[in-house]
């Protein structure tokens, strides 16, 4: 196998992977803050891919401020989501998992019934290729790597070097213990729930110019993301990033030697892997 395919494959892969990290990493961050799973979250994601629809091809507007307000609005959506219906479920994983999908359809109907069944393409903003030697990447894949990759390094520094973000894992780890220690906890689920959202909303929205955006555009993601979580480890964060870099490996390498449709087959098969070896995951605690 030439070894410039090679290369190509895993690029397709990881540009890819790189983003659905992004929703991993939103679930990881609302779970470990406020233990529940958001079974919702792929429609965040849908939720910034229409943003960045209106405000490019609607609005006419840049694509780099409507990213950046697709991500402000989904974030406020998480905010409104987690005071009026998530707040009351922190811990309560059945009661979150009914109210999540239940979230989940009255979503994805309202979009199908606000902005119609049909796929809508969303303008690029970039064009053109990127050449070394044998190996091409559309400047438009280039740019959604590099975002995604800012936009990981920026949740690690804010979580890191942040007050709120210490606070942010400091509830994570002992809520009793940090809410003695002046943490306000309402406060910072809510911020941990609107953050993990916005995240989702910005894979939407770098997604969108890639792929055109439906009201069930949600679905993939949000799978590619719990295959990430579950192999990185639940509550994980740098499980999360690990578990994307292998599911693009894998999807990339597989994308060699066989069909669409049984690469994504290969991300069950990972984690059926990676489970059987290590139950709790990569990076999972005991």
């Amino acid at each position: 196998m030439p070894i410039e395919l090679l290369v190509q494959a895993l690029l397709n892969g990881f540009a890819l992977a790189l983003v659905y990290v992004l929703v991993a990493l939103g679930l990881t961050l609302i779970f470990s803050i406020l233990g529940i799973i958001n079974f919702a979250h792929g429609e965040f994601y849908m939720l910034g891919g229409y943003a960045t629809y209106f405000g490019v091809a609607v609005f006419g507007l840049h694509y780099v401020p409507t990213l950046l307000l697709a991500i402000g609005a989904v974030g406020l959506a998480g905010v409104v989501a987690e005071r009026l219906i998530f707040r009351h479920l922190r811990g309560k994983t059945l009661n979150a998992f009914i109210v999540s999908l239940g979230l989940l359809w009255v979503l994805q109907s309202g979009a199908q019934l606000t902005f119609g069944v049909l796929d809508k393409p969303v303008p690029s903003a970039f064009s053109g290729i990127i050449r070394a030697g044998r190996v091409i990447i559309s400047v438009e894949r280039f740019v959604v790597v590099l975002a995604a990759v800012g936009l990981i390094a920026v949740l690690y520094g804010f979580l890191q070097w942040s007050r709120v973000g210490r606070a942010m894992r400091a509830v994570a780890q002992d809520p009793d213990g940090a809410a003695l220690q002046g943490v306000n906890i309402e406060f910072t689920s809510m911020l941990g729930f609107a953050v993990g959202c916005a995240l989702a909303g910005a894979a939407g929205g770098l997604l969108a110019p890639v792929f055109a955006v439906s009201p069930p555009m949600g679905a993939l993601p949000v799978v590619k993301a719990f295959i990430i979580i579950i192999v990185g480890g639940m509550g994980s964060l740098p499980g999360a990033v690990l578990g994307g870099l292998l599911l693009g490996t894998v999807e990339g390498i597989g994308s060699l030697f066989f069909s669409s449709a049984a690469v994504n087959v290969l991300g069950f098969l990972m984690v059926i892997a990676v489970l059987l070896v290590r139950p709790r995951g990569l990076f999972g605690a005991a």
